[in-house]
């Protein structure tokens, strides 16, 4: 069961007054951390993460930029309590609840909604006139990017992260199935995945000899099969570390194939270019079975059928006839939406190659992958 509440200090007055609230709201026996990047560590880390951080910046140091942009992705459940006896060594202009049971726990309480985590953010109805602001926001910096891990199943070994974009609009975030179609509406998806590739590139390029991972990227349709991709892809990623080999692009289905021989030759292209291609988001009865035999190195299957495999035997049939002639072709299966140890178990035991979901873990700042490879290889295996 993951700690309900995390307490990052290195103030007795803080931990006494911390102990005290937990026990006040029976939430079990909170967990200490003495640095930033111990609890870094355990946010980041496989699973949901705690409920509760209650967190002095004065113990976070230099993780506590990175503390707070783990906190700000829409999938962390765990809320955040600014706390400190000494208001003074608060960075300039944050408030704190200052080292008492009482305040801390009514904090607790305020923070929780349904299961003690974030709502679920509301999708906002972005209209075509938001384009220019799309276009604005490219230029101004507030495309950011995330990256979740998908690891080797037989094995845990990590095998890549994949790039998830992330529009910080100056007014509200915007989540990504609002903005994404959006840009590709308004002819804005190139611009959007040179600024994706470009911030993976620089972010990675530097962990790719501690993590040994490579990258993938969300391509639609219509970019894949452009004839400059490899170029502009290549000059993207020019200032990075990462070499081509460790780029995957993954082929979003928002766009139906009309010309298999066009999609192949694009293929072709790529892989000449040192680039390798998966097919994105397989569901049951997926009409793109028909592009399997084409030169993609695999492909994902959605996690709406990852989550229906303990359950359905027609799927786990169907999952293990893909699987099987998957490995036939040379290719490799991962599995999305893997959350906990029952998916995990299904996903295995029918042979798939790769795992990403919440169980390994959730979409990370490029600064914490370091603190979330640290917590998965201390864990023992499923």
């Amino acid at each position: 069961m993951p700690d309900q509440v995390l307490v990052l200090t290195r103030d007795p007055a803080v931990m006494s007054a911390a102990s005290a609230a937990v026990r006040h709201l029976r939430a079990g026996a909170p967990t200490f951390a003495r640095s930033g990047r111990e609890a870094l560590a355990r946010l980041a880390g496989p699973g949901l993460g705690p409920h509760h951080l209650l967190a002095d910046p004065a113990a976070a140091g230099a993780s506590w930029p990175h503390l707070l942009a783990t906190l700000a992705e829409p999938s962390a459940r765990t809320s955040l309590v600014v706390v400190s006896s000494d208001h003074a060594t608060l960075p300039h202009g944050m408030g704190a609840i200052p080292a008492e049971a009482g305040p801390l726990a009514d904090a607790m309480t305020h923070d929780r909604s349904g299961h003690a985590g974030k709502p679920e953010p509301k999708t906002p109805s972005l209209p075509n006139a938001v384009a220019a602001e799309l276009a604005a926001g490219l230029t101004r910096g507030e495309i950011i990017v995330r990256y979740q891990p998908v690891v080797r199943m037989r094995d845990r070994r990590p095998m890549m992260v994949e790039a998830l974009a992330r529009w910080q609009r100056q007014s509200v975030p915007v989540p990504p199935d609002a903005f994404m179609p959006l840009a590709e509406r308004s002819g804005l998806a190139r611009a959007l995945s040179i600024v994706v590739a470009s911030r993976a590139g620089v972010e990675l390029g530097g962990l790719h000899g501690e993590l040994g991972i490579g990258v993938s990227i969300n391509l639609p349709l219509a970019l894949l099969l452009q004839h400059d991709l490899v170029a502009w892809l290549g000059k993207a990623l020019r200032r990075s570390g990462l070499r081509p080999a460790q780029v995957s692009i993954e082929l979003t289905e928002t766009t139906e194939v009309r010309d298999v021989s066009t999609l192949r030759r694009a293929l072709l292209r790529l892989r000449a270019g040192g680039y390798s291609v998966l097919l994105d988001d397989i569901i049951l009865n997926d009409e793109r079975e028909r592009f399997f035999h084409l030169p993609f190195i695999g492909f994902k299957l959605d996690r709406s059928l990852v989550m229906s495999l303990p359950e359905d035997a027609r799927a786990r049939r169907e999952v293990l006839r893909l699987t099987r002639a998957a490995h036939r072709r040379g290719q490799h299966v991962i599995a999305e939406g893997v959350s906990d140890l029952r998916l995990w178990a299904a996903t295995r035991g029918l042979g798939i190659d790769h795992a990403q979901g919440f169980i390994v873990g959730r979409p990370l700042p490029a600064e914490a992958l370091s603190a979330w490879w640290s917590s998965w290889r201390s864990r023992q295996p499923a």
